[in-house]
């Protein structure tokens, strides 16, 4: 049976390319991000997101897949004080997303999303904090997909997180749309996972402190001043 369009379809197209075009206009208004926490552009030299004061004295490169098990169990343990030295500007990471449980995950697409996503929140935010909070929500062990689970977690699901951490509206109406606009979450993981790969052990949750790459869950925080 071949699709035929009726009148009445048309209308309802057009109200929904409206409202694309909308929040594509409010994307390419909105700018860069200003604040603490901003998400550069998805270029090979902008791949980052950079959450707390640059000019904090803990600084570090932290790696992690949004479907890996072990950067969950990190976040869940050590989030609360990563969150902690953050507000309290004694710590800056450059977070790097990668992706290469993805083929893993029940749609074969969670972790670019779920990059995008991140990067929408810090964009719209501009808050270190907020951004924080995503990650942390994304990695709960309520929220967290399975690696090879039967299901994962929608746009909608995403933008509801954003939600409950504190992100406006904005990004969540991004969110939900899921464009790769005006980040591409495969990207960013593709030009992120090279440099994870040159590591000694490139396995996640990785920290870099100095050059050196730490296993995210040992004990790298009593490295870094309180």
């Amino acid at each position: 049976m071949s699709h035929t369009r009726t009148r009445s379809e048309h209308p309802r197209t057009s109200i929904a390319l409206a409202v694309v075009l909308a929040l594509l206009a409010t994307v390419l208004a909105w700018g860069p991000g200003v604040g603490r926490a901003y998400a550069a552009e998805a270029t090979p030299a902008g791949n980052v997101l950079s959450i707390g004061d640059p000019a904090a004295p803990g600084q570090i490169e932290l790696y992690l897949d949004p479907l890996c098990p072990y950067s969950g169990k990190m976040v869940r343990e050590q989030g609360a004080e990563i969150g902690r030295r953050i507000e309290d500007g004694k710590l800056h990471i450059n977070l790097r997303l990668v992706n290469f449980l993805e083929k893993y995950s029940a749609s074969g697409t969670y972790d670019s999303r779920a990059i995008y996503a991140a990067f929408i929140v810090a964009d719209h935010s501009k808050s270190s904090d907020v951004t924080w909070q995503f990650i942390e929500q994304i990695f709960s062990a309520e929220q967290q997909p399975q690696e090879e689970g039967p299901t994962d977690l929608s746009n909608e699901q995403l933008a509801g997180l954003a939600d409950r951490a504190g992100a406006p509206p904005s990004a969540q109406d991004m969110i939900k749309l899921g464009l790769p606009i005006p980040f591409d979450g495969h990207l960013i993981a593709a030009n992120n996972l090279p440099l994870l790969r040159a590591l000694p052990d490139s396995g996640v949750p990785m920290v870099v402190i100095d050059g050196e790459s730490l296993d995210g869950n040992s004990d790298w925080l009593d490295r870094l001043p309180r």
